[in-house]
């Protein structure tokens, strides 16, 4: 079930480029509009239907009113996000720390999304190429099959560091490598470790009104995730160099 069952495609970088042409400028400025358009219609929604959601102090009180539960409950989730993205990880990383703390918060954070990660990893190992094609497009199958093409473990370790690409992607991918899944694990943990600690760490500061620190972790997180989208064709070059 590794990468060598076919042949790989790679796919011309001179297509890929995020800003390449006025179509694709247009597209990114297309897919923008919806996607505010959905968070701004979820927001009014949740606001409406789930007041627990209106205000972090509300969410705090809503989570620990499960009591000894809560921490639990809050594992749950970051595990689907980690599996799903109904909710994008940054969200949850600042929640955590907001309602638990630094500490206890980048505890919670990084058991579900180090569950979340396995679970991803075991399906993709379990059911082979054929399901993860069903599950991501064809092209980024083709891309990623580039970058990991000799020894993907370098590839799959900055994958996960950056901040841009989303967590179920690359933990479906990285379960078609013939990666051992202990190394996988060991890989997302140490990768993924550092942002969601600086998460939990502007929530912790939200939690307290420092806002000026809160601020400053979450423009720079914004920022670098530009970076990475607008970049990522420079990046995955690099690392299919170095793979």
């Amino acid at each position: 079930m590794g990468l060598s069952s076919g042949a790989v495609t790679v796919v011309p970088s001179a297509t890929m480029g995020v800003f390449s042409s006025a179509e694709s400028r247009q597209r990114v400025v297309v897919h923008l509009t919806v996607l505010a358009a959905v968070l701004v219609v979820g927001y009014l929604l949740a606001r409406q239907y789930l007041p627990f959601l209106r205000t972090p102090a509300a969410f705090r009180d809503w989570l620990l009113a499960f009591g000894p539960w809560a921490p639990v409950v809050f594992v749950v989730v970051q595990t689907a996000q980690v599996l799903a993205a109904p909710v994008p990880g940054q969200v949850v990383g600042v929640a955590s720390g907001y309602v638990f703390g630094l500490w206890a918060g980048t505890l919670y954070s990084m058991t579900g999304t180090i569950l979340g990660a396995t679970l991803a990893f075991v399906l993709a190992h379990r059911y082979g190429r054929s399901y993860v094609e069903r599950v991501l497009s064809a092209g980024t199958l083709a891309r990623f099959d580039a970058v990991v093409a000799d020894d993907g473990r370098l590839a799959v370790f900055l994958l996960f560091l950056l901040p841009g690409p989303p967590d179920d992607a690359i933990c479906f991918l990285a379960g078609i490598t013939t990666i051992p899944l202990w190394q996988l694990v060991v890989i997302a943990f140490v990768g993924r470790l550092p942002s969601v600690f600086l998460l939990n760490l502007a929530g912790a500061q939200l939690a307290s009104d420092d806002l000026v620190v809160a601020t400053a972790i979450l423009v720079g997180v914004v920022v670098a995730t530009a970076v990475f989208y607008h970049e990522r064709e420079r990046i995955l070059r690099f690392l299919e160099d170095r793979t």
